[in-house]
């Protein structure tokens, strides 16, 4: 057991304790204190490597090295509980009022001990809420605390002061007897309005991160070109800053902006999620020797369907296009070291490598994307049928079968084979199930679960369908309030990297080409191969996080870095170099 004398972090202890636990990081403060030192002596070694290996050698190059990245490795082992924390701060609230949604309509069919547990074990649908409610489950089932201690002790150690202050009104809503529906109503409205303002906190943050960005690694490297452009004119070759900044800092700092971009956003849930249900048991006696065998039968028909079907293989994981995309870069390079002579610059290969890499994984990402969507926006439009329905007294297989002829859109599918399931015997909650693992979409897992599980205790899902109806539009504003936001960052890094492109085509074009044809000794090709790494360097990364700025996921760069990573190749390749 390491001492408290150890403590060596420049913060409170009681303070890093709540964070470390607020970050669901189970390391003792005064252990994380002494990891962060290892990591940062680790991090010295490391710049102490980089510096004697790649970098050209200057006075106090080792001094400067070592103790640069002493810091950075330090801080970022400080900063990173702190941001997890602050991350699960985020999540935890934009996700309350879903869970708090869920609460309200089943708190009158179930003791509120059950719809905590309900919750905790719905982790795919409420994430971090989830998280936070599996203490309640764990004080009560493991630690036989009463349901109003373990709500206390939560309530003391949560992240999020929406769920402090939730916890703290239900506690006494709970214990007095009073109205736990009409409670859970007034917190949803109130929560929902907070999550509003916290998007436009998170929104200025990524406004004001994304004008770091233009300015440090876009505005500098076009004052780099312009250096570029005078070392040339005076015949001296790139010095030992420009040096570090082009091949260091530029794509460290990118990673490391794109990184803590990565962990604030909100991304959009587009994997794929299913509900395990075990429709009818054997006992062992009956079953099989050969059932052993099934588990490799079905990794080989995986394989076959990556293979022979590789739609579906994408349909069901949009990361499968790595393989497609792993193939046609590899095909691809083949092509260009037997036509190693097609391009002026290495830097062209880099390039289209990369756009072929990207395209297969985004269009599978773009397809689940896509599908996601426009299922999102008919969800709504089903619920209000099913309400109208449901008003004149019908069952909701009834409804059902009425809705599945609707021309709803995707859905509409869906819906008549939910019919066919209760057609050929299954009940209404198995074939709803079967429904939410087809579509496989979380939002509308959500609310069909949350239909599926008011069915089972009561008959009244009128309220329950009001509810949804409520909760999904109010998804869906935020949803297109976030990119209607993101889509202006989205254009000033557009316009920021062409403006870097533009600026390249001018110094190459009109200043040193000029300044050439009156025998001035410039290397010319030399000053374009280097402007054209430097573009690529800013595609890779404004590409990326256009996608973050945009939709908040990483693989929603893909496009961004298509399109400039083509637009580098044209004005390199085909104006400047004059190639092909």
């Amino acid at each position: 057991m390491v001492g408290v004398e150890l403590y060596l972090l420049p913060i409170n202890r009681e303070k890093f304790k709540r964070i470390l636990r607020g970050a669901l990081l189970t390391t003792p403060p005064d252990l994380f204190s002494v990891y962060s030192i290892l990591v940062a002596l680790s991090g010295s070694v490391v710049g102490l490597i980089v510096y004697s290996l790649f970098l050209p050698k200057m006075k106090y190059g080792e001094v400067f090295f070592s103790l640069s990245f002493f810091l950075i490795f330090y801080l970022t082992s400080i900063l990173y509980p702190m941001i997890k924390m602050r991350t699960r701060k985020t999540k935890i609230d934009l996700k309350l009022p879903h869970a708090i949604t869920y609460m309200q309509s089943l708190c009158n069919s179930m003791p509120l001990y059950e719809v905590f547990k309900s919750i905790f074990q719905e982790k795919d649908l409420y994430g971090e809420v989830s998280e936070e409610f599996g203490f309640i489950v764990r004080d009560v089932e493991l630690f036989g605390e009463n349901l109003i201690n373990a709500m206390v002790n939560l309530m003391n150690t949560t992240p999020s002061e929406n769920l402090k202050e939730l916890l703290e009104g239900l506690i006494v809503v709970f214990e007095s007897g009073g109205d736990l529906q009409n409670y859970f109503a007034t917190k949803s409205y109130h929560y929902r309005e907070k999550a509003k303002k916290q998007l436009e906190i998170h929104l200025k943050t990524l406004e004001i991160l994304s004008e770091v960005f233009v300015v440090v690694f876009v505005a500098m490297p076009i004052f780099l070109i312009v250096m570029i452009s005078t070392m040339s004119l005076l015949g001296k070759s790139i010095g030992y800053e420009l040096f570090v900044y082009l091949y260091f800092f530029i794509p460290v700092g990118s990673m490391l902006l794109i990184y803590v971009i990565d962990l604030m956003n909100i991304k959009e849930d587009l994997s794929l999620t299913r509900v395990e249900r075990k429709k009818i048991y054997y006992p062992p006696s009956i079953i099989s020797e050969k059932s052993a065998e099934i588990p490799k039968k079905v990794e080989k028909r995986s394989f076959k369907d990556l293979l022979y079907l590789p739609f579906k293989a994408v349909k069901m994981d949009y990361y499968n296009g790595i393989y497609f995309s792993v193939m046609v870069t590899l095909v691809l390079s083949l092509f260009f070291y037997f036509n190693k002579t097609l391009f002026r610059f290495v830097e062209s290969f880099v390039s289209l490598a990369t756009i072929s890499f990207c395209i297969p994984l985004l269009i599978a990402f773009e397809y689940r994307a896509r599908f996601v969507r426009n299922v999102e926006k008919e969800i709504p439009e089903l619920l209000r049928q099913m309400l109208n329905l449901k008003d004149i007294g019908l069952t909701l297989q009834s409804v059902i079968n009425i809705i599945k002829d609707s021309k709803i859109g995707v859905l509409s599918r869906e819906l008549k084979m939910v019919d066919a399931d209760i057609g050929w015997g299954a009940t209404i909650i198995d074939a709803l199930v079967e429904f939410i693992n087809r579509v496989g979409i979380s939002s509308v897992r959500r609310v069909i679960s949350l239909i599926v599980k008011a069915s089972n205790v009561t008959e009244n899902v009128r309220d329950i369908l009001l509810i949804s109806i409520e909760d999904f539009e109010y998804e869906l504003k935020m949803k297109s309030d976030r990119f209607t936001t993101g889509f202006a960052y989205l254009v000033i890094i557009y316009v920021s990297f062409f403006t870097f492109l533009y600026t390249a085509y001018s110094m190459q074009s009109s200043f040193l080409a000029g300044l050439a044809k009156l025998n001035v000794p410039i290397n010319l090709s030399g000053s374009l191969s280097l402007m054209y790494r430097i573009s690529l360097i800013l595609a890779l990364f404004s590409g990326i996080l256009s996608g973050q700025m945009e939709k908040g996921h990483i693989l929603n760069g893909l496009k961004h870095v298509c399109v400039f990573m083509l637009s580098s190749f044209i004005l390199f390749e085909v104006i400047l170099g004059g190639g092909l």
